[in-house]
């Protein structure tokens, strides 16, 4: 036990530190910076250009695969280690045994007994990692596996959200013409938002490019079903589906950030950027995904007119009370 543990242990410091170098390549090098370099370092080159515009693909098929290999083999170690816990019951029944040619040994090498009847005394019952090195690798493993596909699914949602939180669209004042009375339109979405809704559709695409999906997902059931949980509905326990749950939220999260950083709210930027939530909260529906508390609470402030804000209405019972306050400020800092 002590040497698989070690061995496995070993290989995953070692891929970690390859996913490590990776992830650290994709912070410091934009993706798209260096594919604008590469298509532009040869622009009479049409046959490389179709060739080009194709890395971007592999490196996300690529990155996904890393994600899948890695559950893959979080499962195979727990199922291993599942395995090695049944046999240890296994011998402990036969320790049981006067019987049993186990006794043997002990007659042969005295002293031994009482040594191993503590070894498995502690390991009975699963209570004790039987790899206990390998656990923390895989652990650490997995976490670099999982932010590197978080970072990568992230650049595309930065650059739509870039030069968000500075746009004048918040801030611009437009005096109603008087002269005649001209029914009022509704506002379009803007195109930060709008670009991140293309991508956030597209997501349950891109995982449709991994295959053994269906050997994953029977894996995860039976490790639940083991782990005394609830089988529950395929869907539920679907990598593909946890995933895009997860991306979903990351890029939902970086969204409400860069709305927190607006300094100021005029009426048509309310006007805005309520057609702007509703639009992401209609997405994330769309996409099975729950709403962020935080981007209720910026609706629902949003849903206030500016004379309701500044008396001071009281906030909702189910809100959170520093989006709120912070929404608040931004409508009433002239």
């Amino acid at each position: 036990l002590v040497v698989i543990d070690e061995c496995i242990a070993a290989f995953l410091s070692k891929t970690g530190l390859s996913l490590k170098v990776i992830q650290d390549s994709l912070q410091s090098t934009p993706l798209k910076a260096a594919l604008s370099a590469a298509q532009s370092s040869e622009p009479g080159a049409m046959a490389d250009q179709s060739s080009q515009e194709a890395r971007p693909e592999d490196i996300l098929v690529a990155i996904l695969r890393v994600l899948q290999t890695t559950a893959l083999f979080s499962t195979s170690v727990s199922i291993l280690e599942a395995n090695l816990h049944s046999s240890i019951a296994t011998l402990k029944a036969e320790w049981r045994e006067k019987a049993s040619s186990i006794h043997v040994w002990f007659t042969l090498f005295p002293g031994q007994r009482e040594a191993h009847e503590d070894k498995l005394e502690s390991f009975e019952g699963g209570a004790t990692s039987l790899l206990p090195t390998t656990e923390k690798s895989l652990k650490d493993f997995c976490g670099a596996a999982e932010q590197l596909v978080l970072d990568y699914m992230m650049i595309k949602v930065k650059e739509s959200l870039q030069g968000l939180g500075e746009s004048k669209l918040w801030s611009r004042s437009e005096e109603k013409d008087k002269t005649f009375d001209l029914p009022s339109f509704s506002v379009f979405p803007s195109k930060h938002v709008t670009n991140l809704g293309e991508y956030l559709l597209i997501v349950p695409q891109q995982f449709e490019v991994l295959d053994d999906l269906d050997e994953l997902n029977s894996r995860r059931i039976k490790i639940k079903e083991s782990e005394g949980g609830e089988e529950g509905s395929q869907e539920s326990n679907s990598f593909a589906a946890e995933w895009i749950t997860r991306i979903v939220e990351e890029a939902s999260k970086l969204y409400i950030r860069d709305i927190l950083r607006i300094p100021r709210l005029s009426e048509n930027g309310c006007s805005q950027l309520q057609a702007d939530i509703d639009y992401l909260c209609n997405i994330l529906q769309a996409l099975f995904v729950p709403v962020p508390l935080t981007l209720k609470t910026i609706a629902s402030n949003l849903s206030l007119k500016s004379d309701e804000i500044a008396k001071g209405k009281s906030k909702p019972k189910e809100c959170d009370a520093s989006t709120w306050d912070r929404i608040v400020r931004m409508r009433l800092d002239k």
